[in-house]
């Protein structure tokens, strides 16, 4: 399968397809776009942007990531991601996590 053509089919700013499961994590591909609200897990998150450029604020501090970077968020950290263009990102996460948003 290639990322970008089931990118193809994820239109809308923040939906989703799960491309993929190993034990309890969720292999996600999600289309950012705009501004998503402050926010935490109960767990780990891990992201690769695959496609355009994501501006992830973490603590006050903007981290630039552009394609085939990526960033592990650590559980309880506020965080939110911005993407003034569309873009394709993996999100791995567990299945059963925990959203918050401030």
């Amino acid at each position: 399968m290639n990322l970008k053509e089931i990118g193809k089919n994820i239109d809308l700013p923040w939906s989703y397809e799960i491309i993929g499961e190993v034990d309890d994590t969720e292999i996600k591909l999600v289309r950012y776009y705009g501004e998503y609200p402050i926010h935490r897990h109960n767990e780990d998150q891990f992201m690769l942007v695959v496609e355009g450029e994501v501006n992830m604020e973490i603590d006050g501090k903007t981290h630039n990531l552009k394609s085939m970077d990526f960033m592990k968020i650590p559980k309880g950290i506020w965080h939110r991601p911005i993407a003034k263009k569309s873009s394709l990102v993996i999100v791995i996460w567990k299945r059963d996590i925990k959203t918050e948003i401030k």
